[in-house]
C-alpha cells in the first residue's frame, strides 16, 4: 500500500477547523495587556547631570586614589544611597509626615533612587571650565512634579553631604592616625631604650667591637711575652745576687758585682786578686824581680789574714759584713729585685686576666650579634611604621586642608532634573507587544493541543493511514439548505 504524504494545506485546513482555540486565547491575552497598559500605575523618572570638578590645585598635592569605572559607580551609589543623605532628603521633603515612620520613608526613598551611571561617550568639557566627569542620578516616583523635585533635593543633599562627609573623614582620619603614631612612638621608645640597654650590657662583646678586640688581644698577647721574657731575666739576675750575698756570708770567693763595681775587700777575694797579679808579673818578670817578691810577700799576708779570717766566729763575719758597703748593696739589689718581680708577676697576672676578657669577648661576639640582630630588625620595623604613619598623618592634614578650601575634587550639579514627560512604567508598546506575542503563542499552544487531543478523523489521507485500507470515494461537504 501507498505511504499517505503529508500535504501542507492540512497545516490550513487545522487552523480552519481550530480557529476558536487560537481566537479566543490571542484575544483575552491582549485584552489583559490593554487592561494592565490602561490601569497600570505610571512611573515617571527624573534624570539630573552631576560633574566632578578636577582639583583647584597639582596633582601632587591632591592626589587621589585611581579607581576605575566599576569601582567609582560602586563608591558613588553607596554616598548616594547612605543613610545620612537619604534622611535629610525625607526631611527636607517631608516624605516622613503623617503616619510613614522615617524607616519607611527612607526606604520608599531608597527604593525609588536608580543605579548611577556614567555617559558613554563622556560628555564634551565646555571651553574655559575646569574638567568634568559626569554621571546621572535618576529617581523614580508616580508623580512627574514628586519626581523632578526629589531628584533636585537629592543631588543637592548628595553635593553638600558628600563634601561635608569628605572634611569629616579627614578629620577622623587625622585622629585616628594621631592615636597610632602615639602608640607606634609608644613601641619605637620602647624597642629604643631595649636596644640600648642591649648595647650597654654587652659593650665590648657587641659584633663592630670584634676587630678592636682581636687587635687588643694580640697586643696584650705581645705584652704578655715580654713582660715573661723580663720576669725570667729579673728571676736570673735575683738569683745570682743572693748566690752572691750566700758566698760573701760564707767566706767564699765569689765573682765580680753584677753592677761592675771593684770586688769587695774580703781576704779570700783580696788572695785571689793577689795570686792573678803574681801569676801576671812571673810572666814578665824573674822570681828575683822587686815586684815578684812584694806581690809574693803580700799574697803570704792575705792567705794568712783569709785563713784567721775563716778561723773567725760566724756572728763577727756577719758583723763584719753589715759594715762592708759591698754587701749593703747586694742587700739592696736584692730587695729591688724581689720588687721587680712581685710587679712584674702581678703585671703578668693583670694581663693574663685581660686576655682572658677579651678571648670571651670575641668568643660570645656572634651570640651577640645574634640577640642584637633580633633586636635591630625589631627596632627597623617599628621605626618604619613610624615613618609610615607619620607621612600619612601629614597626608591626612594636608588632606584636610584641601578639603576645607574646596581645593580637592568636588562634585556640583552639572544640569538639574529634567521633566518626566512620559511615564517610565509601564512601557506601553513594550506590554502591547509582549501581550501580541503571548497571545500568539497561547493560541498556537490551543491550537496543537486541541488537535493532538482529538482522535476523530477528517479526511480519507487520516482515514488510509489509521485502518490501512484503500479509499474508494469520498462523500462532498452536504451543506444545509
Amino acid at each position: 500500500m501507498e505511504e499517505a504524504r503529508f500535504h501542507p494545506l492540512d497545516y490550513l485546513s487545522v487552523v480552519r477547523r481550530r480557529k476558536w482555540w487560537f481566537i479566543v486565547p490571542a484575544t483575552l491575552a491582549v485584552l489583559v495587556g490593554i487592561g494592565l497598559v490602561l490601569f497600570l500605575p505610571r512611573q515617571y523618572r527624573s534624570t539630573a547631570t552631576v560633574g566632578i570638578a578636577a582639583p583647584a590645585v597639582t596633582g601632587d598635592l591632591a592626589a587621589s586614589a585611581a579607581l576605575n569605572r566599576e569601582e567609582r559607580i560602586r563608591a558613588l551609589s553607596q554616598q548616594l544611597l547612605s543613610r545620612p543623605v537619604l534622611t535629610r532628603v525625607v526631611r527636607a521633603e517631608g516624605l516622613d509626615a503623617g503616619e510613614v515612620g522615617l524607616d519607611a520613608a527612607v526606604g520608599r526613598l531608597r527604593a525609588g533612587v536608580q543605579p548611577i551611571t556614567f555617559p558613554t561617550p563622556v560628555a564634551p568639557t565646555p571651553r574655559g571650565e575646569p574638567s568634568l566627569d559626569l554621571f546621572y542620578v535618576s529617581y523614580v516616583d508616580s508623580s512627574p512634579e514628586a519626581a523632578q523635585r526629589i531628584t533636585n533635593r537629592l543631588v543637592e543633599v548628595f553635593v553638600d553631604e558628600t563634601s561635608r562627609s569628605r572634611t569629616a573623614r579627614a578629620e577622623d582620619t587625622i585622629v585616628f592616625l594621631d592615636a597610632q603614631l602615639r602608640q607606634a612612638q609608644q613601641r619605637l621608645d620602647d624597642t629604643e631604650a631595649k636596644l640600648r640597654e642591649a648595647k650597654q650590657a654587652n659593650m665590648g662583646r657587641l659584633p663592630e667591637q670584634t676587630d678592636a678586640n682581636l687587635q687588643s688581644l694580640n697586643g696584650l698577647r705581645q705584652q704578655l711575652e715580654a713582660t715573661n721574657m723580663a720576669l725570667r731575666s729579673e728571676q736570673d739576675r735575683l738569683s745570682m745576687i743572693e748566690r752572691q750575698i750566700e758566698a760573701m756570708q760564707q767566706g767564699v770567693e765569689t765573682l765580680p758585682l753584677l753592677n761592675g763595681s771593684a770586688a769587695p775587700a774580703t781576704p779570700g777575694l783580696r788572695v785571689q786578686a793577689l795570686e792573678q797579679q803574681l801569676a801576671a808579673a812571673r810572666m814578665s818578670y824573674t822570681e828575683k824581680h822587686p815586684e815578684v817578691l812584694r806581690l809574693a810577700d803580700e799574697l803570704k799576708a792575705a792567705r794568712a789574714a783569709a785563713a784567721a779570717e775563716l778561723e773567725r766566729p760566724a756572728e763577727d763575719r756577719m758583723a763584719h759584713l753589715k759594715n762592708d758597703p759591698t754587701y749593703r748593696q747586694l742587700l739592696a739589689d736584692r730587695e729591688n729585685g724581689r720588687l721587680r718581680v712581685r710587679e712584674l708577676q702581678r703585671a703578668e697576672s693583670q694581663v693574663r686576666a685581660q686576655i682572658g676578657l677579651y678571648q670571651a669577648r670575641v668568643e660570645s661576639a656572634p651570640m651577640v650579634e645574634q640577640q642584637m640582630l633580633a633586636l635591630q630588625r625589631e627596632y627597623d620595623v617599628q621605626k618604619k611604621q613610624y615613618e609610615d604613619l607619620l607621612a600619612r598623618r601629614e597626608g591626612a592634614r594636608l588632606t584636610e586642608s584641601l578639603e576645607r578650601r574646596q581645593a580637592s575634587e568636588q562634585f556640583r550639579v552639572f544640569a538639574p532634573a529634567s521633566w518626566p514627560g512620559a511615564p517610565f512604567k509601564p512601557d506601553r508598546m513594550r506590554m502591547l507587544l509582549a501581550a501580541l506575542l503571548a497571545g500568539a503563542f497561547l493560541g498556537s499552544l490551543g491550537v496543537v493541543g486541541r488537535e493532538f487531543l482529538d482522535r476523530s478523523v477528517h479526511d480519507s489521507v487520516t482515514l488510509a493511514r489509521e485502518y490501512e485500507l484503500p479509499v474508494l470515494g469520498e462523500i462532498s461537504r452536504i451543506r444545509a439548505a
